[in-house]
């Protein structure tokens, strides 16, 4: 008996008024969950009428609305003629948009204890005037009824989706591209967003930059990583308290300040406010087409003076731009949009200019780094115009996204040239393939010949990365046809160059068809299925070693044998960690003013051995 008495729990005296205070102390500091946790803690015990209003009050500050409300009921059965009960249940009931229960609550509370409740009515009457009182139209019915009526045809729409049954092989024989082109749900989903956007902004003006900022930290979390998982977790549970903090508020005035009425206020407005506005507005249509002639004179600055890395750089920049603009807002949008397409692709062409370089030497270099052959450190691909693939995942959902809302013709043919360029770089040549046919098929539809070039360049290129001869040299012939339909001399003499080189190129040697590469292959396919996978990360790790020493040497071997005096230049396939010759120039200079470590009239006879 005394051993079970010990194992349980020591009584607090007065537990409940304890914890009640507790609560009410802890919501006074803003701690409001760990307030809500010693509320319910106190109700456990008892359920007294303070306790339960302070844990309904603090619900309330919590944005906790439907909860607060199933409580402050509870109040009122339990104490009817409680000022306070009544009170915290007009508050409960305003903030879920009970406007006019609530209003009866906070009449029948001024009735019977004066000022209290005066706020209540006040701010009751105005939100009830302000939805369907005289601040509205006095024809607002007759105007809501088409809205109405669209409403309910769209419930019947989704009642009936409801009720037929889903095919579950649909979508089976469908395009099997992951990526859609002008994508219907997408272009609604974006403009669904970007109209939720502008009616935010009607109803919490400037905080919808932060609600913005909260949602794309609560949406991406991986954004505001960090080694701190602590510090990581309570910046994330901020976030999304705040976040719903912002939410809930703009639910609340938008219950008080319903869309509609905005939209009678905006009839209401006097003549000459509606042509200042509409002065504003072509101000504004005159800026951005200011600022979009600045961004474009900027492009061809960068494309005049070779800078690559700025060129694309100012082209995502710009497309972004462009794209954020309506049409009404700015007329030339699709005209610059074009504009913009077109000097991609010639900055493509320009540097396919061999007529400038000096020798024979450096034309064929720049010639093969151009085919995808490397053959010098110099030049960099981002001197040809070729600019590497940085977040392939973050590129991967940019290529989705525009694909998704892309319609125009140029602007999908600049777009499967760039994806195709990016799976050239992640090495998925097949891919590469697919939507490089497919961006020439609709750069012919667009009448572009310049993107017609440039894309049956990419084929050659992805033929000589996959060794086929043949097909480089009939995608080298497309081009050269291409390139005389532009009339351009540099382009045909380059053309003209690429199939000599395609010609005389040794596909053995750029593909390093050696026999040791043959007989790892040949091993590699003996292999049961299981150890496949392992036995190719080795090749791949062994490919550190000279091909003639690949199989005769030991996976693992030391690169320095201790016991053999001589030095040893045997390499090994084990990362080694990165030399730093500031360190080892160090750690010898010390070792030359090191204490000796000998013991006196010791005697080492293996020297004299």
């Amino acid at each position: 008996m005394s051993a079970s008495k010990r194992e349980e729990a020591p009584e607090v005296f007065r537990e409940a008024i304890l914890y009640r205070e507790w609560g009410y102390r802890l919501a006074s500091l803003g701690r409001y969950p760990v307030a809500i946790d010693y509320f319910e803690k106190a109700c456990e015990s008892a359920e007294d009428l303070r306790t339960l209003i302070g844990l309904c009050r603090t619900l309330i500050k919590h944005t906790r609305y439907l909860a607060a409300e199933k409580l402050s009921e509870k109040c009122m059965k339990i104490d009817p003629g409680h000022y306070k009960a009544r009170q915290i249940r007009m508050e409960a009931l305003f903030q879920i948009g009970e406007f006019g229960p609530s209003l009866a609550h906070a009449y029948e509370g001024m009735r019977r204890h004066g000022m209290t409740f005066e706020h209540g009515i006040y701010q009751a009457n105005e939100t009830v005037e302000d939805c369907i009182g005289r601040n509205t139209s006095p024809m607002a019915l007759l105007l809501l009824y088409p809205w109405i009526r669209r409403l309910c045809e769209h419930r019947e729409r989704l009642i009936g989706k409801l009720e037929v049954e889903e095919d579950e092989f649909k979508g089976i024989d469908e395009d099997k591209a992951r990526f859609k082109v002008n994508d219907p749900e997408v272009r609604r989903q974006a403009r669904m967003n970007r109209l939720q956007r502008v009616i935010a902004k009607m109803d919490i003006g400037y905080l919808t930059t932060d609600k913005d900022f909260l949602e794309e930290i609560v949406s991406h979390p991986e954004i505001v990583a960090s080694p701190n998982k602590s510090s990581n977790a309570e910046l994330l549970a901020l976030a999304n308290t705040c976040h719903r903090n912002a939410m809930n508020l703009q639910e609340r005035l938008r219950m008080r300040r319903p869309l509609y009425i905005l939209l009678f206020q905006r009839r209401q407005i006097p003549k000459g406010h509606k042509m200042m506005i509409e002065r504003e507005r072509e101000l504004r249509r005159n800026i951005i087409v200011v600022e979009a002639d600045f961004l474009l004179h900027r492009l061809h600055v960068a494309r005049i003076n070779k800078d690559y890395p700025t060129f694309f750089k100012l082209v995502d920049r710009i497309k972004n731009k462009f794209d954020s603009y309506l049409n009404k807002m700015f007329p030339l949008k699709q005209k610059c949009l074009d504009a913009l397409y077109k000097m991609v692709a010639w900055v493509y062409i320009d540097t396919r200019n061999l007529t400038c370089l000096d020798n024979e030497e450096l034309k064929t270099r720049y010639l093969k780094h151009h085919l995808g052959i490397r053959v010098a450190t110099l030049p960099r691909d981002s001197d040809l115009a070729w600019m590497p693939t940085v977040n392939p995942k973050e590129t991967l959902k940019m290529f989705r996204r525009r694909l998704a809302m892309a319609s125009a013709p140029l602007e999908l043919a600049w777009l499967h040239h760039e994806f195709c360029k990016f799976f050239i770089d992640i090495h998925r040549f097949d891919l590469a393939r697919f939507y490089a046919k497919k961006g020439r098929d609709i750069a012919q539809e667009a009448d572009c010949e310049e993107w017609i070039l440039n894309i049956d360049h990419l084929i050659l290129r992805i033929e000589i990365h996959q060794n086929n001869r043949n097909e480089a040299r009939e995608a080298a012939v497309l081009a050269l046809a291409c390139a005389r339909k532009l009339g351009i001399d540099y382009l045909m003499d380059f053309y003209e160059r690429a199939i000599k080189a395609v010609d005389e190129l040794d596909v053995e040697r750029i593909g390093d068809f050696d026999d040791v590469t043959a007989r790892q292959q040949l091993i590699l396919e003996l292999m049961p299925k299981e150890m496949k996978g392992e036995v190719d990360f080795l090749w791949r790790r062994m490919d550190v070693v000279p091909a003639e020493r690949r199989l005769s040497i030991m996976p693992g071997c030391k690169p320095i044998d201790r016991k053999f005096k001589m030095p040893s230049m045997r390499r090994t396939i084990l990362p080694s960690p990165p030399k730093d010759p500031e360190r080892n120039a160090r750690i010898a200079l010390l070792k030359q003013y090191a204490p000796s470590h000998k013991r006196p009239g010791f005697v080492n006879f293996e020297e004299f051995e």
